[in-house]
């Protein structure tokens, strides 16, 4: 174990609930090495001060943002990170910021910095949702850009994020419905494991309305607790191991026990030694002061562990159901909106199901029919006109080519009229989930993105005289409005 941090973990807590607290010392207890365990946010004598931001990222909490002080210091952290390298996981540090009423209109309202902080592609629907809850798209730009499903994980995360960090009412029991157990309860674990009161909310929401929450992934816990505490979660999170890992050394006997799984120690046993952690994540195996060169370890109770694999497959396969058809937001059994939403049918792979002959037809009736001198007009002074003129026009039902320049035109009219660029932004980050787009900031301009010709794919397909992309942006860059081109 980690004395060291250990105690700077004991020392950061207690002045924490001090009436005394001084931010200074909570940072620099911070910089010297702790476990985070609990957000900041829920203790109201550091939750307005900016290090809030410094010791959240420093270690990985999500966290809040509450005034101008904390926004700029948010942004200036974010800039180094861009600064230092541009290739680090985006989402991995933006996921930590609560998307609470006041940083969203911050977002909304900065033209100049709020690139830094969206959030992308799917992920992007956390950034939809709260744009529609705080009143700044309608409800129609929602319907129109949210997807049709939503690929599981990322379903799992936002599904709880909103239900836990937003307070919404979602009951999130009923995801048992659409999704097993297998899916949802490592997921949640492993993402939300950092913050032990979301934790106990899972415990509470998921855990204790599974039969059997056996641990069929590696690990059952990130190392990221004070080695006590690392103990008590992981006996509440998973049914315990049925195998056992035996050594000298109570606290390594402790540590492997408490956050490996039990396949993880089958894995250790066949190896002869610790191999845990990817090369990345091998600092967690220091900062407990446990080296891969462990020896003289035993795993035991495998005449137990055979005896039951039979049931634990059962279990598995049972528990291991995905559909994926109602994983979306018009899900009425986890959101609660006041309106319909409606399915598009949009699938990236169906784009070539026209012939280049056909495609180049529907770029002309599209031109001719919504943008031409008096309809763009009428398009670029109401960026929803185009949504309600197309919603009673049954040939663009279920036209990929359509449905997705229809979109392009909405974001050309946010940008055209020099809407927030945070919009446009989570607006872009979506619809390239179907079509290589960006949107750069500083031009405040859409751009498509150059591609590879991906139909040399399809043997049996027709030679096309441009790429499919090339005429989603001739469609929409060739009218008599030479700014919104």
């Amino acid at each position: 174990m980690n004395i060291e941090k250990e105690n700077n973990t004991e020392l950061f807590f207690k002045e924490l609930k001090s009436k005394t607290c001084n931010p200074e010392i909570l940072y620099n207890l911070s910089l010297k090495g702790i476990y985070l365990y609990k957000p900041l946010y829920l203790y109201k004598r550091i939750k307005y001060h900016e290090y809030v931001v410094d010791i959240s990222l420093m270690n990985k909490q999500y966290f809040k943002i509450y005034n101008d002080k904390q926004y700029n210091r948010l942004i200036e952290k974010f800039e180094k990170y861009e600064g230092k390298n541009n290739r680090y996981n985006k989402n991995e540090y933006r996921q930590l910021i609560i998307l609470n009423e006041y940083i969203l209109k911050k977002l909304v309202n900065d033209n100049n910095n709020s690139y830094i902080l969206t959030l992308l592609k799917e992920y992007s629907h956390i950034s939809l949702y709260c744009l529609l809850k705080y009143n700044y798209i309608s409800y129609k730009i929602f319907d129109y850009f949210k997807c049709d499903t939503i690929f599981y994980n990322n379903f799992i995360f936002i599904t709880f994020y909103i239900a836990y960090y937003l307070k919404e009412n979602i009951n999130l029991k009923n995801i048992s419905k659409y999704m097993g157990f297998c899916y949802v309860s490592p997921y949640l674990k492993n993402k939300f494991g950092g913050d032990i009161k979301a934790l106990e909310y899972i415990i509470i929401n998921i855990c204790n309305n599974i039969k059997y929450d056996y641990c069929y992934v590696p690990l059952r816990l990130y190392p990221i607790y004070p080695l006590n505490l690392l103990k008590k979660i992981s006996s509440k999170i998973y049914e315990p191991n049925i195998l056992y890992f035996k050594h000298d050394d109570k606290n390594i006997e402790d540590f492997i026990n408490s956050i490996c799984g039990d396949s993880e120690l089958r894995k250790i046993d066949n190896q002869g030694y610790i191999n845990i952690f990817s090369k990345s994540n091998e600092s967690y195996l220091y900062e407990y002061k446990i080296t891969k060169d462990i020896k003289n370890f035993s795993i035991t109770n495998y005449k137990e562990y055979h005896l039951n694999i039979k049931k634990l497959n059962d279990n598995s396969s049972e528990n291991s159901y995905i559909k994926r058809e109602d994983l979306w937001f018009g899900n009425k059994d986890l959101f609660n909106f006041n309106f319909e939403l409606k399915k598009y049918h949009l699938k990236y792979n169906e784009r070539y199901n026209y012939s280049y002959r056909e495609i180049d037809k529907f770029s002309l009736i599209f031109r001719d029919k919504y943008l031409n001198d008096d309809e763009l007009s009428k398009v670029l002074k109401d960026p929803e006109y185009i949504l309600y003129k197309s919603e009673n026009d049954t040939t663009m039902e279920h036209n990929y080519f359509y449905t997705i320049i229809i979109r392009c035109c909405v974001i050309g009219s946010l940008i055209y009229n020099n809407k927030s660029k945070f919009v446009i932004n989570t607006l872009t980050e979506l619809l390239n989930n179907y079509v290589p787009l960006s949107y750069n900031f500083k031009e405040n301009r859409l751009y498509f993105e150059p591609t590879e010709r991906d139909i040399g794919v399809f043997e049996d397909m027709e030679e096309w005289m441009e790429d499919y992309h090339s005429l989603f942006y001739y469609t929409i860059s060739s009218t008599s409005n030479a700014k919104f081109n």
